[in-house]
């Protein structure tokens, strides 16, 4: 067998001499990790253990990469600048991926309910704003909130729901409207 001779200046990582196809394999790993990091933070029906381990996977391929760039830097077989630029911009989507994701755990009717009068009222108003019709009953109980500020932003909110046709501030008449 006629093997080639290892050259002094080639490239290898832990022993194990760095290939074209090493390059290749290494870069679509970070890519797919990069992806489905990215997928699992965005998506609501992973679980969130997955979630919060995407990125730390994502690191783990992304050292890989670092590494691999720096020994070919190092062996003079590619560009410093851009094996830094390569790295920067992995080590800024790890970053990016710190940051969780944004789930919203109570829904519209419950803060329509909550405790604080400020948040009644802004959760009337975006539900008008919202067009929701399905808010419509919740908002005719804000009608006889003990608050002023509530009781008015239910009543706006109400008229946009019905087209801007104003039955008053009563809510009987809204009660039949929206039962």
């Amino acid at each position: 067998m006629n093997a080639k001779p290892e050259s002094p200046d080639e490239p290898s990582v832990v022993g194990v001499r760095v290939r074209p196809v090493w390059s290749i394999v290494l870069y679509a790993l970070l890519v797919l990790s990069a992806g489905v990091a990215f997928y699992a933070q965005r998506s609501p029906e992973v679980d969130p253990m997955v979630a919060r381990t995407a990125p730390w996977l994502f690191l783990v391929f992304g050292l890989g990469f670092s590494i691999y760039r720096i020994a070919l830097v190092a062996a003079r077989r590619y560009s410093p600048f851009k094996a830094f630029i390569q790295i920067f911009l992995a080590a800024l989507f790890f970053l990016l991926l710190l940051f969780p994701r944004v789930q919203v755990d109570a829904d519209q009717a419950s803060l329509l309910g909550h405790r604080d009068e400020r948040v009644r009222a802004l959760a009337a108003e975006v539900a008008g704003w919202r067009g929701d019709q399905g808010q419509g009953a919740g908002l005719v109980k804000l009608l006889d909130d003990a608050s002023p500020q509530v009781r008015g932003a239910a009543h706006a909110a109400l008229v946009k729901l019905n087209a801007g046709v104003d039955l008053g501030v009563s809510s009987a008449a809204w009660g039949t409207r929206f039962p």
